[in-house]
């Protein structure tokens, strides 16, 4: 994502934390309110006994957890490798070593794989959230952008 998406998707997310706080005082609903979007899409969803929002959200989080997680015995093996390779022995022929040994190839690549299917899974979970359960979530509040 490069600077001017990231800056559009939070002008996005805080124009629509303004929309759900306007709908909460307009129609006074008995629901704190959050600067955070996420907790305010919670506590809207708590207010109609609804967990769907919350549930999505936590697959995501957990799934990038997890993602993390996955990806950094890579970093590790390729830092150690890096770093050995140019400040301990400099005549230390780093990718013969990684040639006879498949294990320290191998093992990455799948980790690797590993890493990036869960931030596929990361992405859907994502979509399916901002574009089709919040969407929901406004329609069962009843939320009108264009009242406010």
């Amino acid at each position: 994502m490069n600077a001017g998406k990231i800056l559009l998707k939070t002008l996005e997310f805080s124009h629509e934390l303004d929309v759900l706080h306007k709908h909460i005082t307009t129609n006074q609903l008995p629901v704190r309110k959050s600067d955070s979007f996420d907790k305010q899409c919670f506590f809207l969803e708590e207010y109609l006994k609804e967990d769907t929002y919350q549930s999505v959200y936590r697959k995501m989080n957990s799934v990038n957890k997890w993602s993390g997680i996955v990806a950094v015995p890579v970093f590790l093996i390729i830092a150690a490798a890096f770093v050995y390779g140019k400040w301990i022995n400099p005549s230390f022929d780093v990718f013969g070593f990684f040639v006879d040994n498949p294990v320290l190839y191998i093992v990455p690549a799948i980790l690797i794989v590993i890493t990036l299917t869960l931030a596929l899974v990361h992405q859907s979970l994502r979509k399916k959230l901002y574009e089709q359960i919040y969407p929901q979530l406004k329609d069962k509040l009843g939320v009108r952008e264009l009242e406010y």
